[in-house]
């Protein structure tokens, strides 16, 4: 019988035997565990910080995965950042996937985000037909060769610096301001989850932030962030206003010089969201340039909202008019 377990409370000699006979690429499990992710679960939800992965498993095969942690820019949202699938037992991974929305449900998540490459039918399929969740938006990834954009160690890029936490209110309503306005409830960023975390440190993933600033009246016009969890592979985010996303090509340059203090074999993706009204713009930059998206994705989200009863005197009264009212 296939029952649903936390990956950090399964032994790892059995991860091992569960790896071998299972017919999803798991291999990265091994090791994949620690102390540290045992006391994490048990963080109430406002103070969780680091992935949760979870398994729908039987004693010696696991027929899905999905792994999850909180969103940057919306802390009562989980994005699922891994989600694997044995087509043959796909009812289980419906199980799964139910199970943890559920759970994180009733400790304060509000929404939950999932990225599919639109190759991925079944997925696609899994989460809209069976779990409801709908396509919000588009996200092209870029896959940036070290050769490409020569940068040299000398270079000045005196408009780019790290952001402040006293400037998370001006970041906050830049970033916003570009997206659509039917995009606003779901990629809204909030001040609060634009200040450095406590736990930064020990998070799975190190993020890098920073900011375009015109130094001859401070007015910031951009906005940046370099992530990574490997030190190998980095993932590059920005929002500029509309009319200077030219910068988006010494954003580039800036960016492989920094990656290039940090590791001598890298890989640096460019992460564009059609949320944005400038997406057509950045887009056609990457196209003059001849880079090919590396891949295109759906981002898919669902909404779990409570229904409140309004407190007022007239609430569920019914008002008759003897005349038409004009």
């Amino acid at each position: 019988m296939a029952t649903i377990k936390n990956l950090a409370f399964i032994p790892k000699n059995k991860i091992k035997a569960m790896v071998l006979h299972s017919k999803i690429d798991a291999g990265y499990l091994d090791g994949f565990s620690s102390p540290l992710d045992i006391v994490h679960s048990m963080l109430p939800f406002k103070f969780k910080f680091m992935k949760e992965t979870y398994l729908t498993t039987d004693e010696n095969r696991i027929y899905a995965l999905l792994s999850l942690e909180k969103d940057d820019s919306n802390a009562k949202r989980l994005n699922i950042t891994q989600l694997l699938v044995d087509q043959t037992c796909i009812k289980y991974a419906e199980l799964l996937i139910k199970h943890i929305l559920k759970q994180f449900l009733t400790q304060g998540a509000e929404s939950f985000v999932a990225i599919v490459n639109e190759t991925e039918n079944e997925k696609l399929k899994l989460l809209s037909d069976s779990c409801k969740f709908r396509i919000q938006a588009n996200e092209y990834m870029f896959k940036i060769k070290k050769s490409d954009f020569p940068y040299h160690k000398d270079s000045s890029y005196e408009f780019i610096r790290f952001s402040k936490n006293y400037e998370v209110s001006k970041i906050a309503k830049l970033y916003n301001s570009l997206l659509k306005s039917h995009q606003m409830p779901v990629f809204k960023i909030s001040e609060e989850c634009l200040r450095d975390a406590i736990f930064v440190g020990i998070r799975n993933n190190i993020v890098f932030k920073y900011i375009l600033e015109n130094t001859s009246n401070n007015k910031i016009f951009g906005y940046f962030t370099i992530s990574t969890n490997n030190n190998s592979d980095f993932f590059l985010d920005t929002v500029l206003l509309d009319s200077y996303e030219a910068f988006l090509v010494d954003i580039l340059k800036f960016t492989k010089s920094e990656i290039s203090k940090r590791s001598t074999n890298w890989t640096l993706y460019l992460r564009v969201r059609d949320c944005f009204i400038n997406c057509d713009a950045i887009l056609d930059i990457m196209k003059n340039y001849d880079f090919l998206w590396f891949s295109k994705s759906k981002i898919m989200v669902k909404d779990l909202f409570k229904t409140a009863k309004v407190d007022n005197s007239i609430y569920n009264k019914q008002i008759i008019f003897d005349a038409p009212a004009y």
